[in-house]
């Protein structure tokens, strides 16, 4: 059984722990971009960022992040690659370790020094500061590469999608620039929302909820504790992905939960 996708597995698919090859005579100091470029980035809507793939930190992180998400730049990039992590959808993390070792396994059908002509194009959704979900597209462009051909850098474009309604939360597009233009080399769209187990009284207190009933309310109609309440809402709102009842109740009447 696989353990949940984290951190160290991200990092382990595309740079093994047993990696040796030579990172000397690359650089891999922090991006310092044109400030007029910044204002041009934060202005657009886009989300732009680069990983130092033997560290895990971010080499550059646009402040997009705080216009698409809502999060504090800085706090987002001392957390590094662990605040992807913490607002990944929970249906979408396993969808993410499937698209992680698919990319991790299409550079290595190629020479090294052909890898970096590969674009890699996948979306999956995120949790954002106010507790909404939002669907995001994320354009990978690996730059460069140790002397075994395990990623050292990235440069990653992130775009907000959600209006799109796109019926498939995760999916990866993979092409290749050659001298004759992009070549599509495959798409391959993944179905990997975890059917979320809601126990009985769970579902009694969720239908509850919606009727507007506080949570003493609830308790005295179960015959049950507010305490008790209380934890089976956190319970909700935990597996679902949910920040706020309202977002609760939304994603379990998309999800067929409630009429």
């Amino acid at each position: 059984m696989n353990t949940q996708y984290d951190v160290l597995q991200m990092k382990s698919a595309f740079r093994p722990f047993s990696a040796t090859g030579s990172a000397q005579r690359i650089d891999l100091s922090p991006i310092d971009p044109d400030p007029e470029f910044e204002e041009l980035l934060g202005r657009s809507g886009i989300w732009c960022y680069s990983i130092d793939y033997s560290t895990g930190r971010y080499r550059y992180l646009s402040r997009g992040i705080e216009r698409l998400l809502g999060y504090d730049h800085q706090e987002w990039q001392f957390g590094g690659l662990q605040s992807v992590f913490r607002h990944l959808h929970p249906d979408d993390r396993e969808c993410l370790r499937k698209i992680h070792q698919e990319i991790s396994r299409e550079l290595g059908r190629h020479p090294v020094a052909e890898r970096d002509d590969l674009v890699f194009v996948y979306t999956c959704r995120m949790i954002t500061a106010d507790g909404s979900v939002i669907h995001l597209n994320h354009h990978v462009t690996f730059t460069s590469f140790d002397a075994a051909g395990h990623p050292l850098t990235d440069f990653v474009v992130v775009s907000d999608i959600t209006a799109m309604n796109a019926p498939t939360a995760c999916l990866l597009h993979i092409k290749q620039r050659t001298p004759a233009g992009d070549k599509s080399r495959q798409t391959t769209l993944y179905r990997c929302n975890a059917p979320i187990q809601v126990s009985p009284r769970e579902l009694e207190v969720l239908k509850l909820v919606d009727k507007g009933l506080s949570s003493q309310k609830i308790a005295d109609r179960l015959f049950i504790s507010y305490n008790t309440v209380c934890t089976h809402r956190k319970n909700l709102l935990r597996k679902t992905g949910a920040k706020t009842t309202v977002k609760l109740l939304q994603y379990a009447r998309k999800g067929g939960l409630l009429e």
